[in-house]
Order: C-alpha cells, then structure tokens, then sequence
C-alpha cells in the first residue's frame, strides 16, 4: 500500500503554496493560544462569570491549538493528509468572520475573513502529489 500512495516527499522542499497553508494555520494555532491566554487572564483577574466555562474553553483551545500546530508540520513536511482539513477549518471561518464583523466590528472580523480565504485558497492551490 505505501508504494502506491506516498504520505510525505521529506526529499522535496514543500511547494509555496503548502507553506502558505502551513503559516495559516501557524497563525491560527497561536491566535487560539493568545485566546487560552485572555481566558487564564480573566480567571486570575476575577473576570470570568463562569470558572467551568473558562476553563473548558482554555482546555479546548490549547487542544485546538495543537492539532493545528500538527497540521502546520505535515505541511512543511510535504504530507497531504492537511489538505482538506485546511479547506474545511478556513471555508467555516469565512462566515464566522461576517458575523464577527457585524458584531465586533470590521477590525476584528476582517482579518478573521483574511485568514480563512487565505487558508482556502492555499488549501486548494496545493496539489497533492502523486508518486512518480
């Protein structure tokens, strides 16, 4: 079965696109652990209303943010399995970003909107290579 399908081409540096895809979601790994941060503030501060709710939030976040950190390395590593992971994560930031943008405004949900049609159209332009 390996021979037919290679996962990763650790001979070939990644194309530019994969390494788009790959800062994406670098980008949005460390804006989920900048989020984690603002909740640890909150608590400390006596902010949060729920401590629960934070800390569940805080769990999630840090969880999210390693997988994304994952899916950067397959990236710069040359593996395809990131692909529609990518397509999919950034195709449902693109309407989260409108509501941002309506609610929080255009400074928050622009650059939301950025990065999720950055991440879709890296995703996209980055073929997965087949062996030769």
């Amino acid at each position: 079965m390996s021979d037919v399908i290679r996962i990763a081409r650790p001979d070939r540096p990644p194309s530019p696109w994969a390494r788009v895809a790959a800062a994406v979601v670098a980008i949005e790994a460390l804006l989920l652990v900048a989020l984690a941060a603002a909740y640890g503030i909150g608590i400390r501060q006596d902010a949060e209303s729920s401590l629960g709710r934070a800390l569940a939030s805080i769990a999630l976040f840090i969880v999210g943010a390693t997988i994304l950190g994952w899916m950067a390395r397959a990236w710069l590593q040359g593996q395809i399995w990131p692909r529609m992971a990518t397509l999919v994560l950034n195709a449902l930031l693109v309407p989260v970003s409108f509501t941002m943008i309506r609610g929080d405004g255009v400074l928050i949900g622009a650059p939301v909107l950025l990065l999720g049609l950055s991440g879709v159209a890296a995703a996209l332009a980055s073929s997965p290579e087949l062996p030769e």
